[in-house]
């Protein structure tokens, strides 16, 4: 039987499409050859296995996951607010693609350096040092803290956790005024 060809990406797009509906425990080399329209055997040419596969597809989610967030850059009052919450919306609506993302082994960062790194938006510590007169020591010490307080919240809202948008607001921003005065305290202002 002639190999069949089908596109990498024609590949990673129906595995993605499985995962942000069924799920994780969802996909296999069959489930994927029939979103995919072929045989399993592109699968395991491009991929090797099933292993391999999952692996690229992680990037191509989180890739999916950084198109998702600059689609809602504007959705608040500036850049960093509107990325807080575009992370607590995709908890919420995309519950499958968070999990396989952030609440799995998949994810593994080897510091919060390293996390920073991975999950932090052009132009956020900027905003941040605007809105709080700081430093860009302070803005990306800030921005991380928020990441994981922000993480924090959008977990419990993938395990099912029914916060109000009201209460999502004032807990962001009471936390980003504390940790604005807690640099500040520290002598981090520009």
């Amino acid at each position: 039987m002639p190999k069949q060809w089908v596109a990498r990406e024609t590949v990673l797009d129906a595995a993605l499409s499985i995962l942000r509906e069924k799920g994780e425990a969802a996909l296999s080399a069959r489930a994927v050859a029939e979103a995919a329209g072929c045989s399993v055997q592109p699968i395991y040419s491009l991929f090797d296995d099933m292993t391999g596969l999952v692996a690229e597809l992680y990037d191509h989610a989180r890739a999916w996951v950084a198109a998702y967030n600059l689609d809602h850059a504007h959705d608040g009052a500036n850049l960093f607010e509107s990325n807080g919450f575009s992370h607590l919306r995709l908890a919420k609506t995309e519950t499958n693609l968070f999990r396989f993302l952030y609440l799995s082994p998949h994810m593994r960062p080897r510091g919060f350096e390293e996390l920073f790194q991975s999950v932090a938006l052009d132009g956020v510590v900027e905003c941040i040092q605007d809105l709080g007169h700081l430093s860009a020591e302070a803005a990306h010490e800030l921005y991380l803290n928020m990441i994981v307080y922000t993480h924090g919240m959008a977990a419990m809202i993938a395990c099912g956790a029914r916060f109000t948008e009201q209460e999502l607001h004032e807990r962001i921003d009471r936390s980003f005024r504390a940790f604005v005065r807690q640099v500040r305290e520290r002598g981090d202002e520009v």
